[in-house]
């Protein structure tokens, strides 16, 4: 292939181009902190984040739960990282092929995400159990680790924007250039750091298996750590530990269930059971929205590290953990949060299997799903003039994103069961403001994507599947 005839087609602008995302860059990182400095200063009640705010969630904590950057946040950071790398990169796992790219390729995944969940779990609980780990090293660490993995996140996203965006003639002859590929105009270089110049960027190719950045930041190191911190910081209730300007203090050196309240273990098991289903169903991740279109820059590393294990955990278990007077709760509504988690988990995984398996069925009979079945009776599709085929049968012939509300429903289900305090819920409540907004915004994209890349065959598809969210 002559790197000079490349035909390149320029990706559109989104999120207020490049006003929007320098914007958003720096802006949604500091409500993150400032979400952050509410629980760890005021435990959970609401406050300005004036200059005294800034300079007391810096300096004036103790290490590691401020966010002034420690030694031993860089270590447990780096060594994390490293660890999942070694899983990803190394561990057994079945092959299988992802979605055809705008190329034509397949690009092959590993899918070992299951065994490196088990085997992250049995070094953790023998840490513990062997009295190596002090359960509670996330909680302490906390603020300081956030910085770290801000720090990485900002950095690997310069490295895509230089090596797979200014670089990208040197990924001409690579299986998963696409024409869309690098950076078109110096000008745009914060829409370009934001969005990301590449939609698959893989890196150390001599292994045989290359890394793929995407699939391993979307799907190891930030889904495992959320889960880790939130049951640090149900140890640090268990040991009664607070934080004081001075140091973390601990009450009960030898712990006591009593001091932990039911709603943390309801949010601590229902975020572990999430991210437990995630992985038993890992081929499903190769269909998602965020595998098959979207390119790969600040925008996902920082909301997969720089965000979602701090940002999940901080609005809910950090927020019960910290906040003043202790959390105890009403059992009455921790039943209802748990029924209705419950409603909207099998909702969740049915819409998404449901999908996934008419995919990989027509994949599997040459893009032909006759003789599928959905609810027991043939399912119904329609094939577009490129190719794809759109599922109206079962969930998805009732709307046209079945798969949203349910992720909606557990955020408010978190929300709820964090509200039954006198102190007013606002952390645990942004993120339902989050959640929500970023599921609307993704409708909205998704929509807008597939009538650019269907056509007429998207306004066949609306006429037959007419309602959005909520079934009519």
């Amino acid at each position: 292939k002559n790197k000079k005839d490349v035909v390149r087609t320029p990706r559109p602008y989104e999120f207020g181009g490049n006003l929007g995302t320098g914007f958003w860059t720096f802006f949604i990182p500091a409500c993150v902190y400032w979400a952050y400095g509410i629980n760890v200063i005021n435990h959970g009640v609401p406050c300005l984040p004036d200059l005294h705010f800034w300079h007391t969630l810096w300096s004036g904590l103790p290490e590691g739960v401020a966010v002034r950057p420690t030694a031993e946040g860089f270590y447990i950071v780096t060594a994390w990282v490293f660890l999942q790398f070694l899983f990803q990169q190394f561990m057994p796992g079945r092959m299988e092929s992802g979605v055809v790219l705008k190329n034509g390729n397949r690009l092959p995944y590993k899918l070992n995400g299951w065994k490196s969940w088990c085997a992250t779990w049995a070094l953790v609980v023998g840490g513990v159990a062997s009295g190596l780990v002090d359960p509670t090293l996330l909680f302490r660490n906390f603020g300081s680790m956030m910085t770290w993995a801000n720090i990485y996140a900002y950095t690997v996203a310069l490295y895509l924007y230089i090596h797979f965006g200014l670089l990208w003639r040197r990924w001409v002859d690579s299986p998963e250039f696409e024409n869309d590929w690098g950076v078109f105009k110096l000008t745009d270089f914060f829409h370009d750091y934001w969005m990301g110049c590449a939609r698959n960027p893989r890196i150390f190719h001599f292994l045989g298996y290359p890394l793929d950045l995407k699939f391993f930041f979307e799907a190891r190191p930030g889904l495992i750590l959320w889960i880790l911190i939130n049951w640090s910081n149900v140890a640090a209730m268990y040991y009664g530990c607070r934080v004081t300007q001075e140091a973390v203090q601990c009450d009960d050196p030898q712990g006591n269930f009593s001091n932990i309240p039911w709603a943390i273990l309801t949010v601590a098991v229902s975020h572990h059971y999430y991210i437990f289903d995630y992985f038993w169903n890992e081929p499903a991740i190769l269909t998602t929205t965020d595998i098959r279109h979207e390119p790969f820059g600040f925008m996902l590393l920082w909301g997969d590290f720089g965000f979602l294990p701090w940002m999940y955990t901080n609005s809910f278990t950090l927020y019960l953990a910290l906040v003043e007077p202790r959390y105890t709760g009403s059992k009455s509504l921790d039943i209802l949060c748990v029924l209705l988690w419950i409603f909207a988990m099998v909702l969740f995984r049915r819409t998404n299997i449901e999908k996934h398996n008419f995919r990989t069925y027509a994949a599997e009979h040459n893009n032909d799903p006759t003789g599928y079945k959905v609810w027991g009776k043939p399912a119904s599709w329609i094939k577009t003039k490129e190719g794809s085929l759109m599922l109206t049968s079962g969930f998805w012939g009732m709307c046209r994103h079945p798969n949203y509300m349910p992720d909606m429903i557990m955020a408010f289900v978190w929300w709820l069961n964090c509200t039954a305090h006198a102190t007013s819920s606002l952390v645990p409540f942004g993120y339902v403001i989050y959640f929500w907004s970023m599921d609307v915004h993704r409708f909205f994209r998704d929509e807008r994507r597939c009538k650019e890349k269907y056509k007429d065959d998207w306004d066949e598809y609306v006429k037959v599947v007419p309602y959005c969210l909520i079934p009519g």
